[in-house]
């Protein structure tokens, strides 16, 4: 998930925070760590918007389970020399490869 950076508009206080791409154009829906107040403005001018990543993230966990019972579905309709490519496919995480 990228890194957003984020200012008061009452205290100028400046903070990050981890937010899914899908919700970044959304307001920020809580309040300032310092002084409480509703007035966070994106800080467009900060240098923390940096992607960031799961490396934990599996298939499994992206489609909530449904990748293992599509996998097993997929399994009977292939031959048995191509189980072990399906199962590694499962076992897959967002770690990058490093050669």
């Amino acid at each position: 998930m990228p890194n957003y950076g984020f200012i008061c508009n009452g205290c100028k206080h400046a903070f990050d925070r981890l937010l899914q791409i899908k919700d970044r154009e959304l307001p920020l829906s809580e309040a300032c760590p310092q002084c409480k107040k509703k007035k966070i403005l994106k800080d467009y001018g900060s240098y923390t918007q940096v992607l960031t990543s799961d490396t934990k993230l599996t298939p499994d966990k992206a489609t909530g389970g449904k990748w293992s019972e599509l996998m097993n579905r997929m399994k009977r309709g292939v031959g048995k020399q191509h189980h072990q490519n399906l199962d590694s496919a499962t076992a897959r995480t967002g770690r990058q490869w490093l050669g």
